[in-house]
């Protein structure tokens, strides 16, 4: 049996995740999710796709439920292996938020 090396984690990008906001979270998320889909690995894609719907704020249930409604769409392309699309749609939304955000 071999013994897996146990990854350690990149120290930039623990303190880039621990100070960024937010907004940058989301932002960082659906770049994760974009490579995935870009790598075709459903799993990391979904992963990334479950953060974003944990996200939603269901207080706004109109704005949430459309975004649960879009990323259930994303998560239905990924299953069918339709990673392309599924890259296509995340990067427009991405984008959208990058700009409501002023994060770009």
């Amino acid at each position: 049996m071999m013994k897996q090396k146990s990854k350690k984690p990149n120290p930039y990008l623990v303190q880039k995740i621990l100070t960024a906001s937010p907004e940058q979270l989301v932002l960082y998320i659906y770049d994760a999710s974009i490579v995935a889909c870009g790598n075709e690995n459903s799993i990391k894609a979904i992963e990334a796709i479950q953060e974003l719907i944990n996200s939603l704020d269901f207080k706004e249930k109109k704005i949430a439920g459309t975004f649960y409604h879009m990323y259930q769409y994303i998560l239905n392309l990924i299953h069918k292996k339709q990673f392309t699309e599924a890259q296509v749609l995340l990067r427009e939304i991405r984008n959208t938020w990058a700009e409501a955000m002023k994060l770009r």
